[in-house]
């Protein structure tokens, strides 16, 4: 089965939509993580715009090309294609960056909580021990 689905945006020309990332997962409703071809750069677009004519699956858009345009982007698109390896590790280079970067953030904010609430807690001290000593 095949794990990318090939397209062609009006916006962005060639792209792809690697299926193996669980944000691309069928049914979600949630965002899609598109690979744009001509730069190899990955950008976020709603699922809800995922339809023609913004996006057409890749071999719709050859097939209403002219003859000789369609014989030219298909030489483009198995180009592209061939290179979907490197694509990928990309892709998931900079997927698990961003994982990266999410977990350290996630570990900070819970270390600051802890720290907050040792400081509370140790404000509570104090307070309860100046109640003691002036009463």
């Amino acid at each position: 089965m095949e794990m990318q689905w090939w397209g062609h945006s009006k916006e962005h020309g060639w792209v792809v939509l690697d299926r193996s990332n669980p944000l691309n997962a069928p049914g979600l409703k949630e965002n899609l993580v598109f690979m744009r071809c001509k730069d190899s750069t990955t950008y976020v677009e709603k699922r809800k715009n995922w339809n023609p004519p913004s996006y057409r699956f890749a071999p719709n858009y050859l097939r209403d090309l002219g003859a000789e345009q369609s014989a030219e982007a298909s030489a483009t698109l198995a180009e592209l294609q061939s290179h979907w390896p490197d694509f990928q590790k990309q892709m998931q280079h900079e997927q698990q960056a961003i994982d990266d970067r999410a977990e350290a953030l996630r570990v900070e904010a819970e270390t600051l909580e802890k720290e907050a609430a040792k400081e509370k807690k140790k404000q509570a001290a104090l307070a309860k021990k100046a109640e003691t000593a002036v009463g």
